[in-house]
């Protein structure tokens, strides 16, 4: 089996007031028994997987009668939410076994060219070893950040805590650098399909975007500016406005995680600079410097792109601009948003900071449908 370093690596910030990240199999109920699995009837005219006939009678009473098709249609909108969001778990465990087990065996390769004695020899060597100590500044900075949640222990009290908080972030910053070198070198290709999930309607409103308007595909991707996978994502994001250029339009909406206190305000700052035609100079500079999203970060940004900074400030404290925020984050959370970053493909949901090949996948089914 692989270290706990590489089980560890994640893809997506979750809000724990929804969903907690988890290694448990998604095809379990929260209660540990396994759910019936299903042999699906081919999707309706809505897209929708039938697990029975539309016209079967499924409850009579004196008088009446109620058909399948009765129950489904009046909660269409939500079963295709949950349908979306189950084939999206199960895709992603499945997804990720393949990955673990397709590393296991080029971390195994590789360890034997360069003839140590085993996978944690080979990550000793690339990473715990060079992972470095967090400095005295980054552990005060840290501690900044995690302040409001530490119920009033102080700088010294969670320094250990801290110290391996970001030792274990550093860590797996090195993992997966190695991971991505290894599968450069040994050319990893992952052919896994991505299920034909039923669409989910989701709104674009009036947030900005990239690429190009009335595009035949387009993308909505929920996110906020303090979730690191969120930054991630961008690699993949900037890939797919590349490789698709013309054919791609990519919207961009906040949704805020409970327990990031900076991912509101830095929404807010970004949607002001917005105001001012700027909107995606914030977005650049608040993804790339995740670290440095508070009051004094935001005006130095602001300032750095030459801002009105009045207008800016006066934008800000702008009751309507916290409301389009909110506004953003409840309509995630009707099509079934509970981490991020969360993209909808033409309605189609992929969770998670995903290579860009699941994105590919996707695509291309929809440009040749």
């Amino acid at each position: 089996m692989l270290p706990t370093l590489l089980l560890g690596l994640l893809t997506a910030c979750n809000d724990a007031n929804n969903k907690s990240t988890s290694t448990a199999n998604p095809i379990e109920n929260t209660n540990g028994a396994p759910k019936t699995i299903l042999t699906p009837t081919p999707k309706g005219e809505s897209g929708l997987t039938m697990l029975t006939s539309s016209t079967t009678q499924v409850a009579t009473w004196k008088g009446g009668a109620m058909k399948y098709e009765d129950l489904t249609t009046e909660l269409l909108a939500e079963l295709k939410m949950k349908e979306a969001n189950y084939l999206n778990e199960r895709y992603s465990f499945e997804r990720g076994a393949l990955e673990q087990k397709v590393m296991e065996e080029i971390l195994t390769l590789e360890y034997k060219e360069r003839n140590l004695a085993s996978i944690e020899e080979l990550i000793k060597a690339e990473v715990t070893d060079k992972a470095p100590e967090p400095t005295e500044q980054e552990l005060r900075d840290f501690y900044e950040e995690v302040k409001s949640q530490a119920r009033g222990a102080t700088f010294e009290q969670i320094r250990p805590q801290l110290a391996m908080s970001l030792t274990q972030q550093k860590s797996q910053e090195l993992m997966q650098a190695l991971l991505g070198d290894l599968e450069k070198k040994y050319e990893v290709k992952y052919n896994m399909p991505f299920p034909d999930a039923a669409r989910i309607e989701v709104s674009a409103d009036d947030d900005p975007f990239l690429g190009t308007d009335g595009a035949p595909i387009t993308i909505i991707q929920f996110a906020e500016f303090q979730c690191p996978y969120c930054g991630k994502a961008g690699e993949s994001v900037d890939q797919v406005l590349k490789e698709y250029e013309g054919k791609v339009k990519m919207v961009y909406r906040d949704f805020p995680l409970s327990f990031h206190a900076d991912a509101t305000p830095a929404a807010i700052a970004a949607n002001c600079a917005g105001e001012q035609g700027k909107y995606w100079e914030m977005y650049r500079l608040l993804m790339g410097n995740q670290r440095e999203l508070k009051e004094k970060h935001l005006t130095g940004h602001a300032e750095a792109l030459k801002l009105d900074l009045d207008k800016w400030n006066t934008c800000r404290k702008d009751p309507k601009q916290a409301a389009e925020v909110q506004k953003d984050f409840e309509d995630g959370q009707r099509v079934g948003v509970t981490g991020t970053p969360a993209f909808f493909i033409n309605g189609i949901m992929l969770a998670g900071a995903v290579p860009f090949e699941q994105f590919k996948e996707i695509i291309d089914r929809e440009l040749s449908n």
